[in-house]
């Protein structure tokens, strides 16, 4: 097996089959399909066992505790043994040619040390590319540099190199649910780039229910305390590179942690870090007085 097409799932089993059918359709069959179901309760496991008795493609199920997706990561990360990871979450699916594309790409790239993976188009249902295209059919980018340098928008999909993802793993904390990708994928970057192709290589559906709908739920703002913290002691944007996105690092985080009632400023680790905290304190402390009331258990 070259690939491991990974879903982390949440009591989202009514959505798998059609990633199933989108794997069936791929001509190329060199891969697993690895399901992590992060503590679902809706019948996952029964329907993935149904699916592995079919034998139409290999499907290797975990199951652990709930600890939201990043941990999920963590867990597929950890027992995928291929050399690319595709990440296709439980209410998306490939477009038909997804893997040949990727395919293509991967025997371009995997000895290419500067580049850590792939990133492509993810499109609606009815056609209508989510965000942006990329600027050139082929692209090499430091990953950040998509949405601060160039200004695209939208949400991409992902498969990167295995090898890398060991070397890169999303940070836990006890209680923490929630870790935004942008505190690995744009850590990877002080590394590596990332291979763009302006192909469609899934289709997403968002949901209701979905991250989309827990702004202002306490366990969502934990996760975002708890990331901004991670990208300012990692130092994952630098002020010289990227010196707006550094500032509202601190902004977030001071909103976030206000929210929260947690003193995360005693938690960071220079004078420096502190400083700038302070600096920014004013115009975040304006932002929560808007959003304290919105806070939903």
């Amino acid at each position: 097996m070259v690939f491991t097409v990974f879903t982390p799932v949440y009591n989202r089993k009514e959505f798998l089959p059609k990633i199933y059918q989108s794997l069936l359709a791929q001509k190329n069959k060199n891969f697993e399909w690895l399901i992590v179901d992060d503590g679902s309760t809706d019948g996952v496991e029964e329907l993935v066992k149904e699916l592995i008795a079919r034998k139409e493609i290999q499907i290797n199920y975990y199951y652990k505790e709930n600890g939201g997706k990043h941990s999920a990561i963590n867990f597929g990360v950890n027992k995928a043994k291929t050399d690319l990871f595709i990440i296709i979450d439980s209410d998306d699916f490939f477009a038909n040619n997804a893997l040949e594309l990727l395919s293509e790409q991967w025997d371009v790239i995997k000895n290419d040390n500067s580049i850590c993976g792939i990133v492509g188009l993810s499109s609606y249902t009815n056609g209508e590319i989510v965000g942006s295209p990329f600027p050139d059919t082929i692209w090499d980018v430091h990953f950040p540099d998509i949405y601060y340098k160039y200004h695209l928008k939208g949400d991409k999909s992902v498969a990167f190199k295995t090898s890398v993802l060991k070397e890169f793993p999303f940070p836990e904390k006890m209680g923490v649910r929630f870790v935004f990708e942008a505190v690995v994928w744009h850590e990877m970057a002080k590394r590596y780039k990332v291979r763009c192709i302006n192909e469609v290589i899934q289709f997403v559906e968002y949901q209701n229910q979905g991250l989309s709908d827990s702004s202002y739920k306490k366990w969502y703002i934990e996760g975002l305390a708890f990331s901004y913290y991670k990208l300012i002691d990692n130092q994952t944007h630098p002020f010289l590179k990227y010196p707006k996105v550094f500032l509202w690092d601190y902004v977030y985080l001071v909103i976030y942690s206000l929210l929260l009632e947690e003193n995360y400023f005693q938690k960071l680790n220079t004078l420096y870090q502190k400083l700038i905290y302070l600096f920014v304190f004013p115009r975040a402390y304006y932002s929560y007085r808007n959003m304290k009331n919105l806070l939903k258990d």
